[in-house]
This record gives structure tokens, sequence and C-alpha cells, in this order.
């Protein structure tokens, strides 16, 4: 019989989220214990959009234990505003010991947004 283990939340903005900058930061980040085991990932994302952004794309990263990447595009920048942007969620299994993190990959370099995230693992 196979053995479940339910997802937790890892990490996550404060509840009054993350405002883009004029930057590349790491939103938040995770990484998966290096117990040998593989590992359910869930991420779920909202944008909400103050004025019309010019940049301000905003990923889901994954670096491996052997070094290698992924990268998936949650929200692209240059929406226009205001209003929410349509809400994002991924799935993923991953290695142990894989670091999974939500980032900004353009700076926004006019305009105004709000980014809500979390991550949840096994």
């Amino acid at each position: 019989m196979a053995s479940w283990t339910l997802l937790a939340q890892q990490a996550a903005t404060a509840a009054a989220g993350f405002a883009l900058q004029n930057a590349t930061p790491t939103i938040i980040s995770w990484t998966a214990p290096s117990d040998g085991n593989l590992h359910r990932v869930q991420i779920f994302a909202s944008m909400s959009v103050g004025s019309a952004e010019t940049g301000g794309t905003v990923s889901y990263e994954g670096t491996n234990p052997d070094g290698s990447t992924f990268v998936h595009t949650l929200f692209t920048g240059g929406n226009a505003g205001p209003g929410e942007v349509q809400p994002s969620a991924q799935l993923r299994i991953v290695k142990a010991g894989t670091t999974v993190s939500i980032v900004q990959t353009s700076a926004l370099t006019s305009g105004a947004a709000t980014v809500w995230a979390e991550i949840w693992g096994s």
C-alpha cells in the first residue's frame, strides 16, 4: 500500500503581498529535504496590477542538486492595470535537495504590482 504525505505550506509572502521592484529579487524560496526521496511541490500565486507595468515578469524556478535548472513563467511583465492578473498554480515532482523559488525575473521600471505567493511541499 502506498504511503501518502500531505503537502504543507513551506514558504509564503506576507499578508500584504510582495510589491514588485526595479530589481530581480527572490520573492520566496524553499529547499526540499535531502532525504533521497522525491518531493511534491505546489505553487499558488496571484498578482494585482495597480498601474500599467513596464517589466515585472515573475517566474517559478528550481535548482536541482546536480546544478541543472528549470524555469516556468507565472506572470508575464507589461500587464495593463489596474486589475487582477489570472492566478497561477504549478505542480511538480522534484528530487531531494532541490531548491524552488518564486523570483521576479525582470525589473519593474514603471507601474506598480503586488504578488501573493505560497510554496507547498512534501
